[in-house]
């Protein structure tokens, strides 16, 4: 992992071996070809893989976000649903082009356009995490009547090029550069039935509900990982400092004072984690099941993961920040790369500023206003 690290840039290999373990297939349906575990199952799996390696666990967020909306459309939508989860069970990937740069909320600048009785794609995405791994692309899209569109291609469809320009300092192993197509022709079966897309204003779970505990299930994996290679580094150790406290730094108590608190943060954060997957599971049964639950359920389901949110990142970044006190100037070692736990979880805080978030969660609680579910950043609505 650490030499992944460095080298960075697309390395196919470990996603190959988790498409071959079944790791792509935990939530599909048996009949589909999976495993069929419930979602709090699977989660324990997602956190698993993110401490092996985050970059892996992120790469296939658009992935495992497809299959919770697949899992959650009702059955009036299943020709669709039905086209697409026995390929999972098969094996495909899924990657995303869904981000765009822009200046406003507003529309996707891509367009899904109709020419001669054909769909057309055109437009440009930016931090398109896991397509360079990924057999097809998830693509949000502004249609000819200036409403959302989303759809499904395949990711070597002539007309799409996959950028491999992905710079940030963490989190450099996730494929997360630039896509853009170029007159895709997109089938029919594979623009997701209007009014139930990526958008997803008919379902209360699938939307940032769902993209955000991938997100915080990532950050517990690296913090379980922290905690790992720091306890890990000191059981290894065979000098002390000079000033410590004990003549083996096994027994020094200031560092198993250290290490206790932090395994002791770990373990909250990951109950508060925890919490989540049952929620968004009932959720996800009501969605499937064609059921309106009322808003006030649907927005403590938000302002829980956005809760969690504002405790886990910083904690993580907490705990991948103080673990170094326990290993002195060798712990800072290249080939130990503990620095890129850090830089991982910079790097996913991050994409959801958590200022953001508690003004959100203010205004909820003050106001009573209902938190965000979704969001396009791209040009003005016309």
């Amino acid at each position: 992992m650490t030499q992944r690290d460095a080298a960075g840039g697309i390395d196919t290999t470990p996603i190959q071996a988790l498409r071959a373990a079944g790791f792509t297939r935990l939530r599909v349906p048996v009949e589909y070809g999976g495993y069929g575990l419930t979602l709090p199952q699977a989660y324990e799996f997602f956190v698993a893989l993110a401490a092996a390696d985050s970059n892996l666990a992120q790469a296939l967020r658009a992935h495992w976000g497809f299959v919770e909306d697949l899992l959650s459309r009702p059955a009036d939508q299943a020709a669709f649903t039905q086209r697409w989860l026995p390929r999972i069970g098969a094996g495909l990937i899924v990657g995303n082009a869904i981000t765009e740069r822009g200046n406003t909320h507003g529309q996707a600048a891509t367009r899904l356009s109709r020419r001669d009785g054909l769909w057309v794609l055109n437009g440009t995405k930016f931090y398109s995490t896991g397509t360079g791994y990924a057999d097809s692309i998830l693509v949000a899209a502004t249609g000819d009547d200036d409403e959302p569109a989303s759809l499904i291609i395949a990711a070597d469809a002539p007309g799409v090029e996959i950028v491999d320009d992905w710079d940030g300092f963490g989190q450099r192993l996730t494929a997360s550069g630039t896509t853009h197509f170029r007159n895709v022709v997109v089938d029919d079966a594979d623009v997701f039935p209007p009014g139930h897309g990526l958008d997803s204003g008919d379902r209360t779970a699938f939307g940032q509900a769902t993209w955000q505990t991938v997100h915080l299930a990532t950050l517990v994996g690296i913090a379980k990982a922290v905690l790992r290679d720091g306890v890990g580094y000191v059981q290894s150790r065979t000098r002390t400092f000079s000033h410590g406290a004990a003549d083996a730094v096994q027994q020094d108590p200031q560092v198993l004072q250290l290490l206790g608190e932090l395994s002791a943060k770990v373990a909250g954060i990951e109950t508060i984690f925890r919490a989540i997957p049952p929620v968004l599971a009932e959720h996800f049964a009501a969605d499937a099941r064609g059921e309106e639950l009322p808003e006030a359920e649907v927005d403590a389901l938000y302002a829980q993961v956005y809760q969690a949110q504002q405790v886990i990142a910083p904690v993580v970044l907490e705990i991948a920040t103080k673990i170094f006190e326990v290993g002195g100037a060798s712990a800072t070692s290249q080939t130990r790369a503990l620095d890129r736990h850090w830089r991982n979880a910079r790097v996913l805080a991050s994409h959801n500023p958590l200022i953001y978030r508690a003004r959100i969660l203010g205004d909820y609680v003050v106001n009573g206003v209902s938190p965000e579910r979704n969001y396009t950043v791209g040009q003005a609505a016309s």
